[in-house]
């Protein structure tokens, strides 16, 4: 939606002809430099060629333009019964008061409460700007409202709200967060800001097909217009992209446990009877869990794990009712019917509306003993409670305990104190992931000493990107990332902002890490639109990137 405008100066007048040889401003000079025009609320007339029609007025573009570039030749006319009569390529002399239209400091120069215009010309030639990413927002609110080509190739770094028509272009490939590959601290703060200047959002004429982020284009071409909170990119049409290739996923190896990771996207099957919906955090309607149960179930079938570890599993306890009950069905029906949870009780796990999850293939693996959960007061509204298990893998009799983790969200952040964001990159909430993991390693290092095995695996959704406190505590612990050590860096699991990183992780104690052959994040939703047709059906499962593990246990665990 583009921007309207609101007058409190009573009713427009009805517009009268006006020689289009009056004497008009410079849309430049009303522009002038800077974020505000400094004429705002006086009366003038402008002259210029019509570029694009809003819902609620249209974008004039004159003919005059500053060699140093720094003032904007566009302006937008706000008014919607002139915008219904008018045409683009007609070149008009409008007249009007002069106004800022929107909420954020990067408003929209227009023109408001018209009182005359007048047709001038038909069919002029659209002006056209060539221009080049990276721009500061100085440079882009010098093309306000003007009409431009990349001369560049861009790359589809955000594709969250391409349901909406929506996306993200940038000059510099799919970008990173910056900590992601940087320390957390002024670094970070630098990489943010470059980022932001190699980075523009583009509106397309109409939504197509799913576009992954790593697509590219040539023709990007369009208007620099607003939404009332942010400078767009209203792309003329649809550019071609160049597609990236599909991700490729390796079978396990015959003999390997496959262990895997998934953040399910807020798992909520209502009452368990088709009723309940909208579920508090997940589904809104029985179809819409239909549907989301159908890509999990396709993503599951796609990878074919021995042992699952999940998140964003509804807290409902596990009942036949139970989401955890209905999850299991939908593994049972992915190829193999042998699937079982991990159910330290029939109540919820801790107090919070989301909880973590084990599944396993009894025909595969054989839970030893009694699960274990950490209820300590740093998982209490904070972090959810880990859940631990002991597996024992039959033919060999090797045993492992692996741990699953949802450690505390960067949201809903504190105005103060030590979990407060301390603007380092690291968001809010960091203090509480690093007590977390301080408080599960010696207790799992515990755990594993009283059950007679070293070998110890967590997983989850840890919420933290790869050089942030929370991942550096568990490195420091004497842990291994496996997808790190195996598959090599750059990963990604997750995209936030245009922006890809790790948040979901597969660490190992060393001892069993020498057993893992295989480590890898398969790219299936986090680079994927959501919302839309996709061209697999395990595509957009959920927003996380499932994590995949293959420890082959009998087997030598070093070459001979």
């Amino acid at each position: 939606m583009l921007l309207g405008a609101c007058s409190d100066a009573g009713p427009t007048p009805d517009p009268v002809a006006v020689p289009c040889s009056s004497s008009s401003t410079s849309i430049t000079v009303i522009q002038g430099e800077g974020y505000q025009s400094p004429l705002v609320d006086s009366l003038q007339t402008v002259r210029g060629t019509v570029t694009y029609i809003a819902d609620s007025g249209f974008y004039l573009e004159g003919e005059d333009l500053p060699a140093d570039g720094r003032y904007s030749r566009a302006l937008f006319i706000s008014d919607d019964a002139l915008s219904r009569s008018v045409q683009p390529g007609q070149q008009l002399q409008v007249s009007g008061r002069v106004s800022e239209l929107g909420k954020a400091r990067d408003k929209l120069t227009s023109l408001i409460d018209i009182s005359s215009h007048e047709v001038c010309a038909e069919q002029a030639a659209l002006p056209l700007t060539r221009v080049e990413l990276p721009m500061d927002s100085a440079a882009r609110e010098a093309l306000e409202g003007m009409r431009v080509a990349f001369s560049q190739t861009l790359t589809v770094t955000d594709v969250y709200k391409l349901a909406e028509g929506e996306l993200s272009l940038s000059s510099k490939g799919v970008l990173r967060v910056p900590t992601e590959v940087t320390m957390p601290g002024p670094s970070a703060g630098i990489l943010e800001k470059e980022n932001r200047n190699h980075t523009l959002v583009a509106v397309l004429p109409a939504s197509g097909s799913a576009i992954p982020i790593g697509s590219t284009t040539h023709e990007a071409a369009g208007l620099m217009g607003h939404d009332g909170r942010k400078q767009q990119l209203i792309l003329d049409a649809i550019p071609k992209f160049g597609l990236p290739a599909a991700p490729p996923l390796k079978p396990a190896a015959t003999g390997a446990i496959r262990v895997v990771n998934s953040n399910l996207l807020n798992f909520f099957n209502g009452d368990g009877n088709g009723g309940g919906f909208p579920t508090e955090r997940g589904a809104e309607s029985p179809e819409e869990f239909i549907a989301q149960s159908a890509r999990t179930r396709a993503a599951m079938s796609r990878i074919q794990p021995h042992l699952l570890a999940v998140q964003e599993l509804e807290n409902d306890g596990f009942g036949p009712d139970s989401a955890a009950q209905a999850l299991l069905v939908l593994l049972n029906e992915t190829g193999f019917d042998d699937w079982a949870f991990i159910a330290p009780g029939p109540d919820a796990i801790g107090g919070d509306v989301i909880t973590v999850g084990l599944y396993y293939r009894q025909s595969v693996l054989e839970a030893v003993g009694m699960p274990r959960v950490l209820d300590e007061p740093e998982f209490t509204g904070l972090s959810r409670q880990p859940l631990a298990q002991l597996f024992r893998e039959p033919i060999s009799g090797s045993t492992f305990l692996a741990a699953v983790n949802h450690l505390k969200s960067k949201g809903r952040c504190p105005d103060n104190g030590e979990n407060a964001n301390q603007d380092d990159g690291q968001g809010c909430w960091n203090s509480a992931r690093v007590a977390a993991v301080k408080a599960q390693t010696p207790w799992l290092g515990r755990l594993a000493g009283e059950m007679g095995t070293d070998n110890i695996l967590i997983v989850g959704d840890m919420n933290a990107w790869r050089n942030e406190d929370p991942i550096r505590q568990f490195v420091n612990s004497g842990y291994i990332d496996l997808v790190a050590e195996i598959a090599g860096l750059p990963q990604h699991s997750f995209l936030y902002w245009g922006q890809t990183g790790t948040l979901d992780y597969a660490f190992a104690s060393p001892a069993l890490a020498e057993y893992a052959r295989n480590a890898a994040i398969w790219n299936i939703n986090a680079d994927w639109p959501g919302g839309m047709n996709q061209a697999q059906p395990w595509l957009r499962a959920s927003d996380h990137d499932p994590v995949i593990v293959d420890f082959e246990f009998s087997q030598s665990a070093t070459p001979d």
